[in-house]
């Protein structure tokens, strides 16, 4: 792989492939503008840590990887500014600002489902990664990646039943 001998030219076009899925993956974390730094930083990182990428696996697991872990640190860390409220403070916390590039079934899982559960379906159905590339990069092995689509799957679908039951009594 030429990127990892240090050709940026090479590193530009990993990045040119992989931008829009990161930044779409990202999306399902955090909001635009903070998933766009967060894609950034992942690539940024990658391209540091070139020399510990396997060049026998595929590229996307491992930069997936990279992203998911940042946003989860980018969300941790919003989540302590947050609980940390300066003693006297007047200011207006800001809403949180909404993701909007959604249909409604892929907002319902990241309201409902866990990060994990959620990662693993965006990266499978979503951004089209294997089973196998979806568990490399949740660090998780085939079988507890498969159960865990299973299981959100059919979690989603009784959210999703549930839902349009209200929204059936409602009208």
């Amino acid at each position: 792989m030429l990127s990892r001998s240090g050709e940026l030219e090479a590193f530009d076009e990993l990045v040119r492939r992989h931008w829009a899925g990161m930044n779409r993956f990202l999306l399902g974390y955090l909001p635009s503008g903070l998933s766009e730094d967060v894609a950034q930083e992942t690539f940024l990182r990658a391209h540091r840590k070139i020399d510990l990428y396997d060049g026998t696996k595929p590229f996307a697991p491992w930069l997936f990887t990279i992203g998911r872990r940042l946003a989860l640190n980018a969300i941790r860390s919003e989540r302590r500014r947050r609980e940390v409220p300066m003693e006297g403070s007047f200011s207006k916390q800001e809403p949180k600002e909404e993701t909007i590039s959604f249909s409604p079934l892929w907002q319902l899982a990241k309201d409902k489902l866990s990060p994990d559960a959620y990662g693993a379906l965006r990266l499978h159905y979503a951004e089209d990664l294997s089973l196998e590339e979806v568990a490399s990069s949740l660090g998780k092995g085939k079988i507890a990646t498969k159960v865990m689509l299973h299981r959100a799957r059919a979690k989603l679908l009784g959210f999703a039943t549930q839902l349009k039951k209200q929204m059936n009594e409602e009208v």
